[in-house]
């Protein structure tokens, strides 16, 4: 009996093995071909060769130099650092509101926030446009870091909140018993409890905002305040469009996404896994 168990979960291993990498190959078989138009020449853009026959290095040059690369670099760091910082700090600050304290109204407000995640961000696009439009923020970052401040978004509150719902709050009390207070609570014991959770709250924001092209698009109409994502729409001609320097410009764009990735994923599966595990 035990034997046939045995064979059995080896059998439902190996197929799980297959699924993923079936899954894997797939996934991976966009960002090859992303790659491969990158390293080919102008004259190999239109055959049906799947990799180039000359790999054109010089793509990359090309790609940074007709373009305002380093402007477009610049403007999408002003406004990735703030949503880094304003996101994971804000988020962090709420959640520890909700795990933490009791309040009136309490869970018919975390309710609230939670219902927010189902709402399609395209309900609500004209009516704030409308209002940054009215104060006079269009045209300018402030639409694109300043909510960021606010909240971090109902995402990241409720996974943090969850991560702290997880800390017993013998901690708490030890703290209190030294004399601190709740906002050294939270700086001194909890904020450092909770680091791999808010790791992954800031990949996940950088990833976001360093990819975003709707707000941008929406807001940013000044083409010195355009982003990255924006910048390689000018590779979009009227007649012709230069695809190698597209899919080359494309590869440098979400390198440092793909580096942060593979050097952070740790701190993302543990944030997620012991979020999910808690009971709040």
């Amino acid at each position: 009996m035990n034997r046939s168990k045995k064979i059995n979960h080896r059998i439902a291993s190996i197929l799980a093995t297959l699924l993923l990498l079936g899954g894997a190959v797939v996934i991976m078989i966009p960002l090859l071909w992303t790659i491969c138009m990158a390293l080919k020449p102008a004259s190999e853009m239109y055959t049906d060769n799947f990799f180039p026959k000359e790999l054109a290095w010089g793509n990359f040059y090309e790609a940074v130099t007709s373009i305002d690369f380093f402007l477009y670099l610049k403007n999408t760091l002003m406004i990735v650092i703030p949503n880094l910082v304003g996101t994971v700090v804000s988020s962090a600050i709420v959640a520890y509101g909700f795990s933490r304290f009791d309040f009136k109204g309490k869970r018919v407000w975390f309710l609230i926030l939670l219902a927010t995640m189902m709402l399609p961000s395209q309900v609500t696009m004209i009516p704030t446009y409308l209002i940054y439009r009215q104060i006079g923020w269009v045209n300018t970052v402030l639409p694109l870091v300043v909510p960021a401040f606010f909240g971090g978004g109902a995402f990241n509150i409720f996974l943090v909140r969850q991560f702290m719902s997880g800390i017993p709050k013998d901690f708490d009390e030890a703290a209190r018993i030294d004399g601190a207070g709740p906002f050294k609570i939270f700086a001194r014991v909890l904020v450092p409890m909770c680091r791999p959770v808010m790791t992954a709250v800031g990949i996940f924001t950088f990833m976001g905002t360093w990819n975003d092209f709707n707000g941008p698009l929406i807001y940013l109409y000044d083409s010195k305040k355009y982003t990255l994502s924006l910048g390689l729409a000018f590779f979009k001609g009227l007649y012709t469009s230069k695809w190698n320097l597209m899919m080359a410009a494309t590869v440098l764009v979400m390198l440092p996404v793909l580096i942060l990735f593979f050097i952070a994923q740790d701190y993302i599966i543990d944030g997620i896994a012991i979020s999910s595990g808690t009971k709040g």
